[in-house]
């Protein structure tokens, strides 16, 4: 009965942890402009683009760095070569890129409140899963706001 429910236990966490790095994915964040959308225009295009840049950092930064993940992974093809790399994180880039242009957008308390639980959401859920180190979620945290806050100043 105990090994049961430790297995039911445990693949509840998995659950939740794989939606909270769902946070940090492409479909997440196309769905949120989406959402946006009728309520600003210069908003998702701005987003679009600050998530395109931090994506195209990230990998740049993974393809010429090649750093181990905690959990090796093959290197056959130039995207294993991208997606075996786990420096930095690239979900933790995307979902503070996308919290950095709503927050900067809209500086309002539950914006601001729920965007930060986000990305550590997606940082936490990225080390539980251990699929990155400490560094590789702050890096890509700090890589995602920067860009974001780059692309924001210089389209406004």
């Amino acid at each position: 009965m105990k090994v049961k429910n430790n297995f039911q236990s445990n693949k509840k966490r998995l659950q939740v942890l794989n939606v909270m790095t769902f946070m940090g994915t492409p479909p997440f964040y196309i769905g949120l402009c989406i959402l946006f959308l009728p309520f600003n225009i210069k908003l998702c295009i701005t987003y679009l683009l600050a998530v395109t840049v931090t994506e195209l950092v990230c990998a740049i930064i993974k393809l010429i760095t090649r750093t181990e993940r905690p959990t090796p992974r093959k290197r056959k093809s130039l995207y294993d070569q991208y997606d075996a790399s786990t420096f930095p994180s690239a979900h933790t880039a995307r979902i503070a890129s996308n919290v950095s242009v709503i927050i900067v957008v809209y500086p309002v308390i539950y914006f601001i409140l729920a965007g930060t639980f986000m990305i550590f959401a997606v940082g936490y859920s990225r080390l539980a899963l251990k699929e990155h180190y400490l560094a590789d979620v702050i890096v890509g945290a700090f890589v995602g706001v920067t860009t974001s806050l780059l692309i924001y100043n210089w389209i406004f």
